[in-house]
């Protein structure tokens, strides 16, 4: 993809003399960023422009062409396809819309030009899209005009070309520049899969921002994204049906499923905001000094001010090591009155000159245990001050940021007010200044939990199931799966479940409730009888024989009156415990997930479930029974036994493996799977599937 990036000549189809031409911007911005290459203009009308000739067609360019842009009507786009092959152009920046977001005629032409480009090896951007910018070669696609910025070290992927503009006005609010933008739109092509793996290659992109209404490719996404160590924010928008309805009106997305993506990209370290401000406050901390722990000094000449930081630093899982002897002592001789109790955070009173404000942050990043420190203060600037004011009072951000990169700790500076006035102080500086007290611990408490993370895993190696397995689920028709067969297959994949048979008349439920053991219960299993519960298709605690019988004629009572097929299962009573669930799908864009929370009839009411990328090993699994705000009843709250968890996250992999191995599982639910107390175990009670 360097050529997309670094070419050596751009040609812009639709070019005219006409003054309001909006192709003839992307011209103009060449000549203005003062682009190195050759620039040709192309429209079938020739003519000139910009001093230069405009070529009827792209064959008739002398020379190469490494990267057209094309801002055309859209039905003309086959035609330029045919004109690129000819002449050997490999990547396109389509900026033209009117393609599937615009009905089934869009959708057919989106369809051709797709599959056209695919046949001829061509690669695009878009269509409906900005382009590329690439500041370090001087070259800038939009047809927006932009003014030329000096490369930072940031790249920025945005489906919008509008959010896109906007991340790189809010980043240069924060004195960080972009290196490399591209602005997607449809993703007919190209999407950000294709780009993220050329910006971790790219030696010049340090982190990298993404903006996205809809992840077609989400496993793959992950997967790319563990393999690095740059920082990845991103920024997933179209979660709600409202969302999804104007998504798919300007760019054809697909809403996922939101859950699932959180899971997917955690595991693969990647840092999921909830705003496009996150996006933009996030980046200077992301390109600051790493933490190295959760001790944090919090400094302010303000004790208001650090009560209020301490309580959202605490909340956000930060620490407050205590101050060493020699640090109280010299910030005490600091302070005038002798009224204020030096300790972590530090309220430094009536210490107000900066110099001490300064020394204090410095003291207090010199403590091995102390990983950064947030600096809070309220000011006017630093110009309206006066008199002895003027010297004590200086901007402190300069310093503080050399503080920063000489302890190689972060260091975040909050000046309480209005954002210009944080503006002003930081002026040229690098360090992440914020106006609000939050703003800063939001981006502090992301950046330290990204330094901090587990390492990211990719997709683990191929599960290859039993053939045991293997038989079981090639005897299984298509379509929904319970009783024997379900438990079956839970069984061949390394799930415990419950001592179970299939019966078929009453004598028959006798026979197997003896071989078990009183007591038992007894369940339908019909496939459309899905929710046992509501439609009274399960008996528990049956004792003897008179209530074997008598279970069993109800139950078969209502399988033949649902007009289905059905049987009823006899299963062995479980003992006392945890009831959970356990469950799988196979998403479309993420591939196999493993869930699991708090089970019974009140899972979908409660919704207390984690999800993780499937297969998972024990420690995953063991780390998402510790996920739901109800682990506490597993591991023996309030005088609760403590339950088997070591059973439990064996049984979680084994379905995650199960759900990762199966070519055929579409779903599958495990509610209950009782967890019995520490050493018993725990067994699968109920089960249902959806195989393809």
């Amino acid at each position: 993809m360097r050529k997309l990036f670094y070419p050596d000549s751009v040609a812009v189809i639709g070019v005219s003399d006409r003054p309001d031409n909006i192709a003839g911007n992307v011209v103009r911005n060449l000549i203005n960023w003062k682009y190195p290459g050759a620039v040709h203009a192309v429209n079938p009308k020739g003519g000139r422009a910009f001093d230069m000739r405009i070529h009827e067609s792209l064959r008739d360019i002398p020379g190469e062409v490494d990267v057209a842009v094309v801002l055309t009507p859209a039905r003309v786009l086959p035609g330029i396809l045919e004109d690129a092959h000819e002449k050997g152009v490999e990547y396109l920046c389509v900026e033209s819309a009117g393609f599937s977001e615009l009905g089934a005629e869009g959708e057919n032409l989106a369809n051709e030009i797709t599959l056209k480009a695919a046949g001829y090896g061509i690669k695009f951007v878009g269509p409906n899209g900005l382009g590329v910018i690439n500041a370090e070669k001087r070259l800038c696609l939009p047809f927006s005009s932009l003014t030329r910025w000096e490369a930072g070290p940031v790249s920025v992927i945005a489906q919008s070309g509008g959010v896109g503009m906007s991340l790189l006005v809010g980043m240069q609010e924060h004195n960080v520049a972009a290196n490399k933008f591209v602005s997607m739109g449809n993703k007919y092509s190209l999407d950000e899969v294709d780009f993220l793996k050329y910006f971790i290659e790219d030696e010049s992109t340090k982190a990298v921002l993404i903006y996205l209404e809809g992840m077609s490719r989400g496993r793959e996404f992950a997967d790319v994204a563990a393999k690095t160590d740059k920082p990845i924010l991103l920024y997933k928008a179209n979660t709600t049906e409202t969302g999804a309805r104007r998504a798919m009106s300007h760019t054809a997305a697909m809403a996922n499923d939101d859950d699932v993506l959180d899971a997917v990209i955690k595991r693969a370290g990647v840092i999921r905001v909830r705003s496009l401000d996150h996006l933009m406050q996030f980046i200077p901390m992301f390109l600051r000094p790493k933490f190295t722990g959760r001790g944090i000094s919090i400094v302010s000449p303000a004790g208001g001010f650090t009560v209020i930081a301490a309580d959202r630093a605490e909340e956000s899982g930060f620490k407050f090591p205590e101050l060493s002897a020699e640090t109280e002592e010299t910030l005490r001789e600091k302070a005038r009155a002798g009224v204020i109790k030096i300790g972590n955070p530090v309220d430094l009173g009536d210490a107000l000159s900066t110099d001490t404000q300064v020394l204090a942050v410095d003291l207090t990043l010199s403590q091995e245990d102390i990983a950064g420190c947030m600096y809070v203060t309220a000011r006017r600037q630093a110009g309206n001050y006066t008199g002895p004011f003027s010297s004590m009072l200086r901007n402190p951000v300069p310093e503080l940021e050399e503080l920063s990169d000489k302890r190689g700790k972060p260091v975040a500076a909050v000046f309480v007010g209005p954002a210009k006035m944080a503006a002003e102080f930081r002026e040229s500086a690098k360090l992440p200044v914020y106006s609000s007290i939050d703003a800063a611990t939001e981006a502090m408490a992301a950046w330290r939990d990204y330094c901090l993370r587990p390492k990211p895993r990719g997709r683990c190696g191929e599960v290859r199931m039993s053939e045991e397995f293997t038989d079981i689920e090639e005897s299984i028709k298509p379509g929904y799966v319970s009783g024997a067969k379900a438990f079956g297959l839970l069984r061949a994949a390394g799930v415990p479940v419950v001592e179970f048979e299939e019966v078929s008349d009453e004598d028959g439920a006798v026979e197997a409730a003896s071989r078990m053991g009183y007591p038992v219960a007894m369940k339908v299993a019909s496939e459309k009888i899905v929710h046992k519960t509501e439609s009274g298709g399960i008996a528990l605690g049956i004792r003897n024989e008179a209530e074997c019988r008598a279970a069993y004629a109800r139950l078969k009572k209502i399988i033949d009156e649902s007009g289905a097929s059905g049987c009823v299962l006899a299963q062995k009573m479980a003992g006392p415990g945890v009831e959970v669930i356990v469950g799988a799908k196979r998403d479309p864009h993420f591939g196999p997930v493993v869930m699991f929370g708090l089970g019974g009839v009140f899972v979908e009411m409660m919704k207390d479930v984690v999800f993780r990328p499937a297969p998972v090993d024990f420690e995953e699994a063991l780390d998402m029974t510790a996920g739901i705000k109800a682990a506490g009843m597993l591991r023996g709250a309030r005088g609760l036994p403590k339950s088997d968890l070591k059973a439990l996250a064996e049984a979680i992999a084994a379905a995650s493996r199960l759900a990762a191995g199966s070519r055929r599982i579409a779903e599958l639910d495990i509610n209950p799977l009782i967890v019995f107390p520490e050493g018993e175990g725990c067994a699968a009670v109920d089960a249902r599937m959806i195989l393809e």
